[in-house]
């Protein structure tokens, strides 16, 4: 079967994305999510890598052992986000990870969901009914509070993908992501690289003026030892990488950095162990980055603009 263009991928993609909101928001229609364009690309890279968890899971672990699938969204908000710019509405990472593993045939068992704003929680867990009738428990809470329950809960036959998606660093710290990280399974976290560079020249600024300890104390809660000596972002992200690699189970990983007017973000995937996970984990990265940097993944607004209906064509 022959690749899609990057048009009839973009343009089923935000079809997707755009009609499953349509039918979710039909509850509390007024609670969203607001973020910018570029949180659609995000999408991408998160419904990709549930078409290879699952069939990969429902084969060696589901049918063979028994185990159960589950898909943990950390950072869940309402599952509806509104863009600024346009206020176009489209469905988030939860409801788009449920339902594409259900449009692929292979569901997930279980979903859990953390939020931690009342009303938020309690329409994505409404929300999510429409769409699915599998276990679903949404949790009211900081993942700091919620994520020992949540790894203790699936340390036995069961394999989870997790989504760890923060706001900036907030909610960010090893004691809070390292649970669900040692979790068998795989995990995508979106890393704020420039955010995290700058909290780390912080950090040494309190050094050298001996000044307050808590720049230095997130710096060794989140990283552990030798960020003092990174020269640059990209070291200080591989510093973050390569703990996860070692004290989490992970065996494989990718980087995928997702543009954004003032600056970008990554999202880095996580592979547990399974065969071929390097190979898989590598092809995940070149295939979004390849749509990420074509034409119409640089102007995503645009494409936006025409599946609104307040612009004619896209280019």
């Amino acid at each position: 079967m022959p690749k899609k263009s990057d048009d009839d991928f973009f343009d089923e993609t935000i079809n997707y994305t755009f009609s499953l909101a349509a039918q979710i928001r039909k509850i509390n229609p007024e609670c969203t999510d607001e973020y910018h364009d570029h949180s659609v690309l995000k999408l991408l890279g998160i419904a990709y890598w549930v078409g290879i968890f699952t069939p990969i899971c429902d084969k060696q672990l589901r049918k063979k052992y028994g185990y159960k699938l589950v898909y943990v969204d950390t950072m869940a908000g309402s599952g509806v986000t509104s863009s600024k710019r346009g206020g176009d509405y489209f469905a988030g990472s939860c409801p788009i990870a449920v339902k594409t593993a259900q449009d692929n045939n292979y569901p997930f068992d279980e979903v859990i969901a953390v939020e931690i704003e009342q009303s938020k929680a309690e329409t994505l867990s409404e929300r999510l009914k429409l769409i699915t009738d599998i276990k679903t428990t949404v949790y009211t809470a900081d993942i700091l509070e919620i994520s020992s329950k949540i790894a203790v809960s699936l340390q036995n036959f069961a394999v989870a993908y997790i989504v760890i998606d923060p706001h900036g660093l907030r909610g960010m710290t090893w004691q809070a992501i390292s649970p669900l990280l040692a979790l068998k399974g795989d995990a995508i976290v979106i890393w704020f690289e420039n955010e995290a560079w700058r909290l780390k020249q912080a950090a040494i600024s309190d050094k050298q003026h001996k000044a307050i300890q808590s720049d230095i104390n997130r710096m060794d809660e989140l990283f552990g030892g030798g960020w003092e000596k990174t020269k640059s972002a990209d070291e200080l992200t591989e510093l973050f990488i390569n703990r996860v690699l070692n004290e989490c189970g992970k065996t494989a990983h990718g980087v995928v950095t997702i543009p954004r007017k003032k600056g970008y973000y990554k999202m880095i995937l996580f592979a547990g162990k399974f065969q071929n996970a390097a190979k898989l984990t590598k092809s995940w990265e070149e295939n979004i980055t390849r749509r990420l940097q074509s034409a119409i993944g640089k102007d995503i607004s645009s494409l936006l603009e025409v599946k609104s209906g307040r612009q004619k064509t896209l280019f």
